[in-house]
């Protein structure tokens, strides 16, 4: 999934579970945090060195990257049965995403049982992206190749790279040729409703309040999901629920640090290409310079989403080692 539900979405769900502005923001913004956390920053602060969690790149030939940023953040495993059963080959793969997924649904309750808005934040997007990335494994593996026969697009089987943006766009309709053929056509709209639906719930739970209302909350996300235009869509989500813009860069400056000048800061989160190309001609991301900053940096919000997202990476990778992955 891309900001139109990481962000936008999650803050309207938020507001209409009933969290009030100030509460909302931090939910959809420490969930679209996840995908914008993409070059290391590291800040000299007075307790010490901090550096910063990256929870997204796609520099997906390293490993240490799959470990600490695929498989915990964006491809959490889920039921390998579940998704054997949807593909043309019938093969187990127990790497497999699958929707509301055991691992990712335990990271959320978890969270929301602590009452930590940062944590709850992240752990939304990893939920959330088991509907976008079922059917795909965090690896680079065969059991990704939507082509077998010659490789589609000339793209390595790294996640869902070879779909480019199909699995991340909410009025996308693609083809999935490695399921069986009653699946093969996907309508992102119906998964995001879908995930939407979940998290509403899971939310009005989490304020002890009844979501007999839910369907009315969801038409006003599938109806402006509808629409083929993106800006449109974002437009749209802030006209009706007063959603500000999404600034990356908010937490960062907020915090001390500089804007963003890397080759990677003008590239869109899910344009893997250029991406892969900006990485390929400068060498892997390299650390800045530490930024010294005094002790109100501990109360940033920047701080408060690298304590919460450390602690989300390390109990997914303790829940997956106990699964033997």
């Amino acid at each position: 999934m891309n900001v139109e539900f990481h962000y936008y979405a999650i803050h309207a769900l938020a507001l209409e579970a009933g969290f009030g502005d100030a509460d909302a923001a931090v939910l959809a913004s420490a969930s679209q945090y996840v995908d914008a956390s993409t070059t290391p920053l590291a800040f000299d602060a007075p307790r010490g060195a901090v550096r910063m969690a990256v929870t997204q790149n796609y520099v997906f030939w390293d490993e240490s990257i799959r470990r600490d940023v695929y498989l915990p953040f964006h491809f959490l495993p889920g039921d390998a049965g579940e998704s054997s059963a949807r593909r043309a080959d019938g093969t187990r793969n127990a790497y497999a995403v699958t929707p509301n997924g055991e691992t990712a649904r335990e990271l959320l309750v978890a969270a929301l049982k602590e009452r930590d808005l940062y944590l709850i934040g992240i752990a939304l997007h990893s939920f959330a992206d088991t509907w976008a990335h079922q059917n795909f494994s965090g690896l680079l593996e065969e059991w990704n190749d939507l082509d077998s026969r010659s490789g589609a697009f000339g793209l390595p089987p790294a996640g869902h790279l070879q779909a480019m943006t199909s699995p991340d766009d909410p009025a996308r309709v693609w083809e999935d040729p490695r399921l069986v053929p009653g699946s093969r056509r996907v309508v992102n709209r119906e998964r995001f409703m879908a995930a939407a639906k979940k998290i509403f719930r899971y939310l009005r739970v989490y304020l002890r309040r009844p979501f007999d209302d839910e369907d009315l909350v969801l038409e006003g996300l599938a109806s402006i999901w509808s629409s083929p235009s993106a800006e449109e869509r974002v437009a749209d989500c802030t006209i009706k629920w007063g959603t500000p813009p999404w600034d990356p860069g908010a937490w960062r400056t907020e915090a001390g640090a500089p804007p963003d000048r890397s080759p990677l800061a003008g590239i869109r989160h899910y344009d893997k290409l250029a991406w892969a190309k900006s990485e390929l001609s400068r060498g892997l991301s390299r650390e800045e310079a530490p930024i010294r900053v005094d002790s109100s940096f501990y109360a940033s919000s920047l701080y408060h989403w690298h304590e919460a997202a450390m602690e989300h990476r390390s109990r997914a990778q303790s829940m997956l080692e106990r699964r033997g992955l």
